[in-house]
């Protein structure tokens, strides 16, 4: 445990295949410095509460935002709390409360308020409700949360329905568990859930069946290629890579470099850890020549990380909503998505997993393979027992999809497409490992 220094913390990175790591400071019993991989550092001081039989962390601010020498301060005045037998967190949390009912909480500060203290700590996919706040924070931020309505949030989703009705029911999730937390004792942040009991704005959700066609997949295909559609290029590499891995969007668009194992290798691997996986366990996903040419594509440099840089930020992937919106058409029609540009009928990037898990059976690959390359869950007690990855099993479904895509998008014919033809590239960069084991007599 070192003493921190400025120049200790200055160099502190995160190492590679972590989130965040925590250095405590010698000098500061409860100290400690947390060191994101996006190169962001923040202070918090831990302590132990007996009420909680728990370690507890409280925020203390960002670095350099606030020194070390202020943070020292800080963590001294948590120390003298816990010595005068006060808890410092609930100490902490009467005094926001009391501050939001002295400068009337905006709806803004309430949002981020429930991503900081719930959503984070509490729910793996909590990049999704800061997605979906994103649309009623530009509209209500500005507002005291207690004024919030009914209407004005109902004003907002039925915005959100006319093109995205599944958004919408997402959205309006969200901020119902929101106001649910906000109203809580101990928070009482709001006084009431404003929008208890409201019918779901985008309506009753129908089954999901939509698969792209073969004409559709190819003209996807090659259409990503073209530089005129107005998206960045990592936006719509990750929707290929979806297409050629049956991974979920969200896994795609926050990828990682170290992930991927054994590129230019017989066998190349996608390691996706626990915290981007459903139910929290590791998953790994074979890669074809397709998948493998996508991800090599998108590396620029040893020293990336983000496989899909955010145009804001090469230390940020994009989000999981940038591919939802790089579709539609934006501004009232007068922005065109890929969709409209490409002539293709509405679909969504989940879709392109169904479409491929569809192609995969259509090609000759196993139904129980196939599901499990998707990550579907079993139901039932053995799932819990039986740990085999089967691994060569999704192997093969890999390879059926990889030649089945190949067969379907054939060669570039698009002139106005500047790269090569992936099926042809990823050949090349295989030495010949592209040529696929035969798989099953494809079904009529």
């Amino acid at each position: 445990m070192p003493k921190l220094t400025d120049k200790l913390i200055t160099g502190l990175k995160c190492p590679q295949g972590k989130d965040q790591v925590d250095v405590s400071d010698e000098a500061c019993p409860g100290l400690k410095v947390r060191v994101f991989q996006s190169g962001a550092k923040s202070f918090a001081f831990t302590y132990w509460s007996p009420l909680l039989s728990r370690a507890v962390r409280i925020s203390l601010g960002r670095y350099p935002d606030i020194s070390l020498s202020l943070a020292r301060e800080k963590a001294a005045e948590q120390r003298k709390k816990i010595g005068e037998d006060k808890d410092p967190r609930s100490e902490q949390r009467r005094e926001r409360r009391a501050a939001a009912r002295a400068e009337d909480l905006s709806f803004e500060a309430l949002c981020d308020a429930y991503l900081e203290e719930y959503a984070k700590p509490n729910k793996a996919s909590w990049k999704n409700d800061e997605g979906y706040l994103k649309r009623p924070k530009v509209a209500l931020g500005h507002m005291p949360a207690h004024t919030v309505t009914d209407d004005d949030i109902a004003d907002i989703l039925d915005e959100i329905a006319e093109n995205a009705p599944v958004s919408a029911n997402r959205t309006q999730s969200v901020i119902h568990k929101m106001f649910e937390w906000a109203r809580q004792p101990g928070r009482k942040y709001v006084p009431s859930n404003p929008i208890t009991g409201m019918s779901r704005r985008g309506g009753t959700e129908k089954p999901k069946n939509r698969v792209l066609s073969d004409k559709e997949i190819k003209t996807l295909w090659w259409g990503l290629d073209r530089e005129d559609l107005g998206v960045e290029r990592s936006i719509r590499l990750a929707l290929k890579l979806i297409l050629v891995t049956m991974v979920r969007p969200g896994q795609s668009a926050g990828a990682l470099v170290p992930e991927f194992q054994g590129l230019d290798c017989d066998d190349p691997l996608w390691f996706i850890p626990e915290e981007r996986v459903k139910k929290d366990r590791p998953v790994i996903v074979p890669l074809n020549p397709l998948a493998e040419h996508i991800v090599k594509e998108a590396i620029k440099d040893d020293k990336q990380m983000v496989l899909f840089p955010s145009r804001f930020s090469e230390k940020a992937e994009v989000s999981r909503h940038s591919l939802s919106q790089a579709l539609n058409d934006r501004n009232d029609g007068r922005v065109k998505g890929i969709r409209s540009i490409l002539g293709i009928d509405h679909f969504t990037p989940h879709d392109l997993r169904r479409t491929a898990a569809t192609v995969s059976r259509r090609g000759g690959a196993n139904r129980d393979h196939v599901k499990k390359m998707l990550d579907h869950m079993e139901g039932d007690v053995t799932s819990i027992y039986d740990q085999y990855d089967m691994l060569p099993e999704k192997r093969l479904v890999a390879q059926i999809l990889g030649k089945e895509l190949k067969r379907i998008i054939g060669e570039k014919n698009d002139t106005h497409a500047d790269h090569r033809p992936v099926a042809a590239v990823a050949g090349d960069a295989r030495n010949g490992r592209d040529a696929l084991p035969d798989p099953e007599p494809r079904r009529p």
